[in-house]
């Protein structure tokens, strides 16, 4: 069952992947500027998976990942910034938001356990309306 968390909330990121590889690793910007971030719960059993995509100014997607749990660890480097390895892509993402508290929505609503997801969805977003 598809749950649009998108509908919920609304998230804006910068967003950058790491490139390079052994001793030369740096941040690379994927975004021109701050972005709506979409999130959609596309499975809830076994296993929880959220479609994150963006779209630039111009309506081009230039951000389509999925986010696994369990799974997935999120780091919060920052208040803002929040970061996580995509182990199947082999790559490595991190979203700037424009918020601490959209950082917070982000970890909160892609960390949801996989069971009730459904239902918890709606009560838990709401507070933030």
């Amino acid at each position: 069952m598809e749950t649009d968390v998108s509908s919920n909330i609304e998230l804006w990121a910068e967003i950058f992947c790491v490139v390079g590889h052994g001793d030369y690793i740096q941040w690379k910007r994927v975004s021109e500027d701050v972005v709506p971030i979409n999130i959609t719960c596309v499975e809830d059993t076994p296993k929880t998976i959220f479609q994150v995509t963006a779209y630039n100014r111009h309506v081009e997607k230039i951000f389509d990942i999925k986010i696994v749990q369990p799974g997935t660890i999120l780091c919060p480097a920052t208040d803002c910034f929040v970061h996580w390895r995509d182990l199947p892509n082999n790559s490595e993402w991190g979203l700037n938001f424009t918020t601490a508290l959209d950082a917070k929505r982000f970890r909160d609503c892609c960390s949801v356990s996989a069971h009730c997801i459904t239902e918890r969805l709606d009560s838990k977003f709401n507070k933030y309306l």
